[in-house]
């Protein structure tokens, strides 16, 4: 017998529509059900395979936590006095929670400098040089006070309006060749230097003058302080543990065990209570700061915070809090590493799972999110300066080079002090004729003539930009400390 099949036969004898909607609901029923296939007691809704794919892995790609968040934890922690989980931490967070509690300081020296974040701290009036000890905080504090300056940099002049140090200049026995002119002094003013086609190598520096204020309470702090009384916290446990009971009822099983296990984090955290340092916001000196802060000695752009030395000396040079010790911190330090490693495998469940599970872990994730943008580390810095009735005035200004820039911190600050500056700028016996110059010293002929008008130009760039320094802010008194 012979059968003969034409595409005209299949067409008209399989109903090709009402199969490709069978398999379309058996694949979407299948996919909400997820890899187990249970059947919840609440029903699901169908959905389509790619997004149970997408959904499960996401947050695994995306809510890990990084090299930067033990880092990011001191510094919110500095800022709040005390743990915070929030409703679902990058997976990760609560081992590094762990730590901090087992290990205590030594965590907090490794974490301050971690993450490729570290800032180091050049002391203009003591001379040492030292990392920061609270990175994270002082990083948020800034951007926070920059955030709120509107002004753009000042472009700082290089010719000082008294002319004193062009008039001294005649003093010293250096030879002048006026047919010598170095390219870096081509440049004679202006709000573009790169008109005058110099090579420059342009510094940035924001100035913040830290003073008292009378504490403050705004609208966004009274709204998260409202947050963190007893009575609105144990409602939020209940309404977290109701809204896990719902996962649970929907199928969404992994979901549910990380609200739980948030939220009994959450519960641990706030009965551990972070101590201040006996140091916080006290100075036993009798002048006020004047510290450099960057990235590191050769960077381009630079941060100087002057004024009050107890608030200064206590972000950059001590640890703003202490971790306590005893039972229950060695208790909360074991619990964290256990939801640390619940939470790995709840997320790996979920990952396995798919089906609504994943939707619904990448809802509590969008949730998170959001309520971590009206809860950044700004808004925490915002807070702390507010609560203890801290202010700045932030200013910033653009230096043509790094001579003039540090020259000016130098004549500004009052100080005879110049061992700070010399990993930034190397010794050399330019720099120490310039720094004689700086001084009011003359050189006396050993220069040659590149060399003179090198430490000439330099020097005139240094007092042009003290003067600014000067007129825009208070000079603060000096130890008496030799160099």
């Amino acid at each position: 017998m012979r059968f003969t099949f034409t595409f005209d036969t299949i067409l008209n004898s399989v109903p090709f529509g009402s199969l490709i909607d069978r398999i379309m609901s058996s694949s979407s029923i299948n996919a909400a059900l997820g890899s187990l296939g249970i059947v919840p007691l609440i029903p699901c809704p169908p959905l389509p395979l790619i997004i149970t794919e997408w959904a499960a892995i996401l947050p695994l790609i995306c809510h890990l936590a990084s090299q930067r968040d033990d880092y990011v934890t001191t510094g919110d922690v500095a800022l709040q006095g005390k743990l915070s989980i929030g409703l679902f931490p990058r997976l990760g967070t609560l081992s590094g929670i762990s730590r901090l509690l087992e290990r205590g300081t030594e965590y907090l020296d490794f974490a301050s400098t971690k993450g490729g974040s570290s800032r180091t701290v050049w002391d203009v009036k003591w001379g040492s040089v030292f990392p920061c000890a609270n990175g994270a905080a002082i990083g948020a504090i800034s951007a926070y006070l920059l955030s709120r300056n509107k002004e753009s940099p000042t472009c700082m002049p290089e010719t000082p309006s008294h002319q004193t140090a062009r008039q001294n200049s005649e003093k010293s026995s250096i030879k002048d060749d006026p047919s010598s002119t170095p390219a870096y002094m081509s440049y004679s003013g202006g709000s573009n230097p790169k008109e005058q086609g110099s090579i420059r190598r342009f510094q940035t520096l924001h100035v913040y003058e830290f003073h008292r204020s009378q504490k403050r309470s705004s609208l966004g702090q009274r709204f998260r302080q409202f947050l963190h009384v007893l009575p609105v916290q144990v409602a939020s446990w209940v309404l977290l543990m109701g809204l896990a009971v719902f996962f649970l009822l929907f199928g969404c099983y992994g979901t549910c065990a990380i609200v739980v296990c948030s939220t009994i984090s959450e519960i641990v955290a706030h009965n551990v209570k972070m101590l201040r340092s006996p140091t916080y916001l006290k100075n036993s000196e009798h002048h006020d700061a004047c510290m450099l802060v960057a990235a590191h000695e050769n960077a381009t752009e630079w941060h100087l915070y002057i004024g009050d030395r107890a608030i200064v000396d206590s972000l950059l040079n001590k640890q703003m809090f202490i971790v306590p010790s005893g039972p229950r911190i060695k208790f909360a330090a074991t619990w964290f590493w256990f939801a640390h490693l619940f939470q790995l495998a709840a997320m790996s469940f979920v990952a396995a799972q798919k089906g609504w599970d994943g939707v619904c872990l990448i809802t509590l994730l969008t949730t998170h999110l959001a309520f971590y943008f009206f809860h950044s580390s700004r808004g925490l810095a915002q807070d702390w300066l507010e609560a203890e009735g801290i202010d700045a005035r932030v200013k910033s200004f653009k230096f043509s080079g790094r001579f003039g820039l540090i020259g000016a911190i130098q004549l500004f600050s009052g100080s005879t002090v110049t061992r700070w500056m010399d990993t930034i700028l190397a010794p050399h016996a330019r720099r120490e004729a310039w720094l004689e110059w700086l001084q009011g010293v003359y050189p006396a002929g050993n220069l040659d003539v590149t060399d003179a008008s090198w430490v000439q130009f330099s020097s005139d760039a240094a007092f042009a930009g003290a003067e600014v320094l000067m007129r825009e802010f208070t000079v603060v008194s000096t130890p008496s400390t030799s160099a």
